[in-house]
């Protein structure tokens, strides 16, 4: 009798194995005959006797290679250790979603009505995405999603497999490895002659369709997951979130503190709705935004706009662009003392273009995904930049800009600084604070 085996990423800032993953775990039981979990981070024994009678194998311990790492490790245990020989599948999956909120057995019927096709996962990527460069540059590749795919025997067995994922290695950004390995999983599986097939067909949508629009709805009305970096989980109205997860087999809820708990047998998935558009409603009339250096007060759709350049970001998705242009809330020919970022939300992007002028500044990033690009011709000096988050972090000097006492402080592990071509008048540029052992966060400095 063949068997179906899964490979289990995860990953958990606090070290911790979470009672959702352990939730999604035993999902993953009822249609597998094993999972292997490998973690990218270590924990202590407590956290690991969580597994016990779950899963039968568990790594735990930083590997710097994020989920493909993870999935590499645990396919090449399963294949040195004999599993492969009677086995037809195995199931990759990671723990960035929060479900599953139906069934997995599901997923396996849908397959097979399709005739087990030989690659297949929940939601296919038509798109790709934008590099947050200076000018922004475009990758389009349509790609299978990594969080939850399926392959068989077919492919798990071909050396262009066992190659691609001996070929996994640490790289300093997410979309580089969105681009060598999500997207190069499913470049070289359609080389080898294979097809990409999932239980969500969106053909003619060119977005991420488990964050975007009514694909995105459906994905969470009919599916499986919802990713943790949905909108309906950052935004700080999470009643949306909680409707789905109230009416699903998924037995959390997010609470005020946007921590996961059990979730009442007396509560009603409609009053999580019916909370979602109270608030949704409240805040269409009343709502604060920043609009490139202005702070934008809107009371029954009326604009009140209040120029500032004392940034506080807090909406998801973001971009704040310093610029020098005709329009009136935007930095004109001044130097600025003082200039103060802070960056609260995920995913933002600050851009100071080539003829802003500042001194004494502070840059502060408070979340994760965020990224600082300089292009500043005139001297900027006095710039201190703080991290305090640890995912894909950077803060990027172009050749044209000029900094004198440059001062970095992080004692995270996953921020990239590189100073490109642009002239640091001292050399002044250093890490504080810092112990860890692979030396990183790390500056590159190439001068001129």
């Amino acid at each position: 009798m063949t068997k179906r085996y899964c490979v289990f990423a995860s990953y958990n800032k606090e070290n911790k194995i979470k009672d959702d993953v352990i939730f999604y775990l035993k999902e993953l039981n009822k249609i597998t005959n094993g999972i292997v979990f490998i973690m990218d981070n270590p924990v202590d024994d407590k956290e690991i006797k969580k597994l016990e009678g779950i899963t039968i194998f568990n790594k735990c311990e930083k590997h710097n290679e994020y989920d493909f790492g993870s999935y590499k490790r645990g396919f090449f245990y399963l294949k040195e250790n004999g599993f492969l020989d009677d086995a037809s599948e195995i199931i990759f999956a990671n723990d960035s979603c929060f479900g599953p909120l139906k069934p997995l057995n599901l997923f396996i019927e849908k397959w097979e009505k399709e005739n087990k096709p030989d690659f297949y996962g929940i939601t296919i990527n038509n798109y790709g995405f934008k590099y947050l460069s200076y000018p922004e540059q475009e990758t389009k590749n349509p790609h299978m999603q990594s969080y939850f795919f399926l392959v068989t025997k077919n492919i798990f067995q071909k050396k262009f497999f066992i190659d691609f994922l001996n070929s996994v290695q640490h790289q300093e950004r997410f979309k580089q490895i969105v681009k060598l390995y999500e997207m190069g999983l499913s470049d070289v599986i359609k080389q080898n002659g294979y097809k990409l097939a999932a239980y969500f067909d969106f053909k003619d949508f060119t977005k991420d369709p488990t964050i975007k629009n009514k694909p995105m709805q459906e994905t969470i009305r009919n599916g499986f997951f919802i990713k943790k970096k949905n909108p309906i989980i950052t935004d700080s109205n999470k009643n949306l979130a909680n409707y789905y997860f109230q009416k699903s087999i998924f037995p959390y809820i997010l609470n005020k503190k946007e921590e996961l708990v059990k979730k009442s047998k007396f509560c009603f998935a409609p009053f999580f709705l019916i909370k979602y558009l109270f608030f949704a409603i409240l805040k269409n009339v009343f709502k604060i935004k920043n609009e490139g250096c202005a702070k934008v007060f809107a009371v029954f759709g009326i604009n009140f706009k209040f120029k500032r350049y004392d940034y506080k970001i807090s909406d998801y998705s973001n971009s704040i662009k310093i610029i020098n242009n005709n329009n009136k809330t935007t930095l004109k020919h001044r130097k600025i003392e003082g200039l103060e970022i802070i960056i609260k939300g995920k995913n933002n992007t600050v851009q100071i273009d080539k003829d802003a002028k500042f001194k004494n500044s502070k840059i502060e990033i408070l979340s994760d995904n965020c990224h600082i690009e300089i292009h500043s011709t005139f001297l900027t000096s006095n710039l201190f930049v703080k991290f305090e988050k640890e995912n894909y972090q950077s803060l990027i000097v172009d050749k044209n800009a000029i900094i004198s006492d440059l001062k970095i402080y992080s004692d995270r592990k996953e921020v990239l600084i590189e100073i490109k071509e642009g002239k640091i008048s001292n050399n002044s540029a250093k890490i504080e604070n810092f112990t860890d052992t692979e030396n990183r966060p790390r500056v590159i400095i190439n001068e001129k």
